[in-house]
């Protein structure tokens, strides 16, 4: 049985090429839409973080960052990001363009890159992965900060390129994405252990051609994973799953663009809204002028009536 899908529609086209390289992790917070470009071109070192208008995408601000982003997650102080660059965790104000390290990561493998992460429902808790920038070894690994007091503990490793994440059950629940293995696996959070407890496959994507990337939570037990497509494509995908039944329901195209890298629901007063990031990163020179929409976001309408609420970060050690 055929499942609905929406042809997303371009709602940003970065003018710079570099801007397109690896947009991921898009933010909504009111009007405000941020998200990073985590490296600007095969050979950076450093990335950005944009920011705009929901309504006036053009009016787009770029902060050039110290190093490579993973992550941009709002906290309860206005204009506050906390943001994961290389190897460490700390605040960026986009006010005065200040970075502030909080916590550094215990690997200093230059190999291994901060990348995905995701707050939990209370704020208090922050789980992001790392990456093999040559996607290539098991060498990557699961991390706990707790912005409280600025720790950071190793939950997990033996992965390769940690991506996509989702909090259930009241933050008790951790769906994760290791994009090779093509799987998203189910853990058990128990943040006063500071520990996660593996329990099993919840997601088998491993039929597909493309990769799972980015996710985030679609309500009522379902997931949105964006699919990056390494190969040429006319189009790419995103992908509404359940997480019980492990069937899709829900699907998204991205005509002239097949590098999916991230999902965020947004509420309009029209209904629930899909924003995607896409990238051009990898793309030969050929490939990328047959498509021409790569490395653009995307914006699309769903069937979902109820969006869950977003989460910040409680910031109650960051002044130290």
């Amino acid at each position: 049985m055929a499942i609905p899908r929406t042809v997303a529609r371009v709602w940003f086209d970065p003018v710079a090429e570099e801007g397109r390289y690896l947009p991921e992790g898009p933010q909504v917070v009111g009007e405000s839409v941020v998200w990073v470009n985590i490296q600007t071109s095969p050979e950076s070192v450093t990335g950005q973080l944009y920011q705009t208008d929901f309504g006036d995408p053009e009016s787009v601000t770029v902060h050039e960052l110290p190093g490579r982003p993973g992550f941009a997650l709002p906290t309860d102080r206005p204009g506050q990001w906390l943001l994961g660059i290389d190897h460490v965790v700390g605040v960026y104000d986009t006010a005065i363009g200040l970075w502030r390290p909080l916590a550094m990561l215990p690997d200093p493998d230059p190999r291994v890159i901060i990348n995905d992460a995701e707050v939990s429902p209370d704020g208090r808790s922050v789980i992001f992965g790392t990456k093999d920038t040559r996607f290539e070894e098991p060498i990557a690994h699961l991390y706990l900060f707790t912005p409280a007091d600025n720790r950071l503990t190793v939950l997990a490793g033996g992965q390769t390129c940690s991506n996509g994440k989702v909090f259930a059950d009241d933050g008790r629940i951790l769906y994760d994405i290791d994009t090779p293995r093509k799987v998203v696996t189910r853990y058990r959070f128990d943040p006063a252990a500071r520990a996660l407890t593996e329990d099993g496959i919840a997601l088998d994507l491993r039929d597909r051609a493309d990769f799972p990337d980015g996710m985030c939570d679609a309500g009522s037990g379902t997931v949105i994973i964006a699919f990056y497509n390494p190969a040429f494509a006319e189009t790419g995908f995103a992908v509404r799953c359940d997480l019980k039944t492990g069937g899709a329901i829900e699907e998204w195209a991205t005509p002239g663009s097949p590098r999916v890298t991230c999902p965020r629901l947004l509420n309009r007063p029209d209904g629930i809204k899909l924003l995607l990031t896409t990238a051009t990163e990898g793309m030969p020179a050929a490939m990328r002028a047959q498509c021409p929409n790569a490395g653009a976001l995307f914006f699309a309408d769903t069937t979902i009536t109820r969006a869950p609420a977003p989460s910040v970060v409680v910031s109650a050690a960051f002044s130290a």
